[in-house]
């Protein structure tokens, strides 16, 4: 059974439908919301890194903030300071080519000397043979001076010397006293037979053409120095 339907108050207010909010409003609030949240977070991280940053270059650098050492050092205890490890460098003439960054005498090689020979020079061995001619403040003799060189070294006997005179022959061995290079050798005389002083000192210098200079000094009995002096060539 239907109940009858009341008139329409006349006096009554009309009423507005209320406005319901649709789904894409929704999702376009939760997207904002998300970003701002982001945002934050990528901000927090770059202040984070700026930070981390700042602390590593302190630490590499060796000093804390306000300009103190990074390194604290126990009262009285001296500081010790540990040199660079630097390769020794070869002392060497200045090379002189003022190339910027090259120290001086970079990749100049010394010239090698040749070594002092120990014995006899080969170019002595073999028989000499000259006149000498000694002065003394009575005379001056001349006579005939034979030197004959073999193999040997310092002070190893190296030869023989023969002196002919008018008034006696003389003959002594010789031994090696010392080698100037290859141009000079000194050696020691010994006379074992004849008139001669026992004892002198012998030099001889290379000359071109195959022949030396012979020095000889001595001091005779009587103390006075005697000196000859003979140009010898070459024999044997």
């Amino acid at each position: 059974m239907t109940r009858p339907q009341s008139p329409p108050d006349p006096y009554a207010r009309p009423q507005r439908p209320v406005p319901r909010a649709s789904g894409d409003s929704h999702r376009s609030a939760l997207v904002v919301a998300l970003i701002g949240a982001a945002a934050t977070i990528v901000a927090a991280l770059i202040g984070l890194f700026v930070q981390l940053s700042g602390d590593v270059e302190q630490r590499a650098s060796g000093s804390s903030p306000g300009g103190a050492s990074s390194v604290s050092e126990a009262p009285g205890t001296p500081e010790t300071s540990v040199a660079p490890s630097v390769p020794p460098s070869t002392s060497v003439a200045s090379g002189g080519s003022g190339t910027p960054g090259e120290a001086d005498g970079a990749g100049v090689v010394p010239t090698p000397t040749a070594p002092t020979p120990v014995g006899v020079p080969e170019k002595f061995l073999g028989r000499w043979q000259g006149y000498a001619e000694e002065v003394d403040a009575s005379s001056t003799d001349h006579y005939r001076v034979t030197v004959e060189l073999d193999q040997g070294t310092l002070r190893e006997r190296v030869g023989s010397v023969h002196y002919a005179m008018e008034s006696s022959d003389c003959y002594g061995t010789v031994s090696l006293t010392a080698v100037g290079g290859t141009e000079q050798v000194i050696l020691g005389e010994s006379i074992q037979s004849g008139n001669c002083v026992t004892n002198g000192r012998i030099t001889l210098t290379l000359r071109p053409g195959d022949t030396v200079d012979f020095a000889y000094e001595s001091t005779k009995r009587d103390g006075t120095r005697q000196s000859v002096k003979a140009g010898l060539e070459r024999v044997a």
